[in-house]
């Protein structure tokens, strides 16, 4: 963090010390920025099957959890891995009964962000090309719904595969071959079992 601190000096990047300071003057839904090391990210699928990330960022002053809805996983989550340096902005959202919490609208690299702080986050890089072949034990149980619905948060035109061990059937499905969702999968289903050709 340090190598960067000068150059987000002149920014509107805050420290995350400052959000956590009772006697700081903030309001629930305001816009804030925060540049900070993922420390730690935990996956979670929601009822309605849809992906959502809880992250826990950290500067030298505090570290916050961050919340990152599939919406912005698929936007932004190549940027949003363990030990990365980040700018997050987001929404804060400040409850008498939790920590205070920022809701992730964007995200972007810091050292991209201290080059440049107006310019949008560089594109994603593409989506791989070819046909992904998933292999799950079966239908039945909770896997099933999780891959669907990392799959359903990348759309995109290339095949999707997914063979089922118990009955050997195949369902065939379309997504986009991003690196976050590629990493999600194999993170779930094990290395062996998501294969791109």
């Amino acid at each position: 963090m340090d190598d960067y601190r000068e150059s987000l000096k002149n920014t509107h990047v805050m420290r995350i010390g400052s959000l956590l300071d009772e006697e700081a003057h903030f309001a629930d839904d305001q816009i804030v920025s925060v540049a900070g090391i993922v420390q730690s990210l935990k996956m979670k699928t929601t009822r309605n099957n849809s992906v959502m990330a809880y992250l826990t960022v950290e500067d030298d002053t505090g570290a916050m959890e961050m919340l990152a809805f599939s919406n912005v996983l698929s936007q932004y989550g190549g940027y949003l891995k363990e030990g990365a340096a980040v700018v997050v902005t987001g929404r804060l959202s400040l409850r008498d009964d939790k920590e205070p919490q920022i809701v992730i609208n964007r995200a972007r690299p810091i050292s991209d962000y201290a080059e440049n702080p107006d310019r949008e986050p560089a594109p994603k890089a593409p989506p791989r090309k070819g046909t992904l072949y998933l292999r799950l034990p079966g239908e039945e149980g909770k896997l099933y719904p999780k891959v669907r619905a990392i799959v359903n948060m990348f759309p995109g035109g290339e095949g999707v595969v997914l063979y089922f061990a118990d009955t050997g059937a195949r369902r065939g499905a379309r997504a986009g071959l991003a690196e976050p969702m590629l990493r999600e999968l194999k993170k779930l289903l094990g290395e062996g079992n998501v294969v791109v050709k």
